[in-house]
């Protein structure tokens, strides 16, 4: 998982032929450490998919640009769509899996 900011992050969503994943997370969240660890299993069993962690206190525009409710989140962005997918409840790596690969 890749740490990132904003202006990065925007310059990926744009120009990514790929989907892009987006972890949004605080750092004294204790819900954010559970899901990172989901998410650090998935890309362990699955290496084409990259994960970029950004950090919310410091997104005030992405957090307003795409309606980020809470954290953590799991936003996807897909080539071609003007907006993620974005999930909140972090129930499982399966489930988390699902989410990603699936529409």
């Amino acid at each position: 998982m890749r740490e990132t900011t904003e202006k990065e992050l925007y310059g990926w969503i744009k120009a990514s032929e790929r989907r892009v994943i987006v972890f949004g997370h605080t750092p004294f969240c204790g819900t954010c450490k559970a899901a990172r660890r989901m998410l650090e299993v998935i890309e362990s069993m699955r290496p084409e998919i990259d994960v970029y962690a950004l950090n919310l206190n410091f997104s005030p525009h992405f957090i307003q640009k795409y309606q980020i409710g809470s954290t953590p989140s799991l936003s996807v962005f897909e080539p071609g769509r003007q907006e993620p997918r974005t999930v909140y409840a972090m129930q499982s790596v399966p489930h988390l899996l699902d989410f990603i690969e699936n529409d």
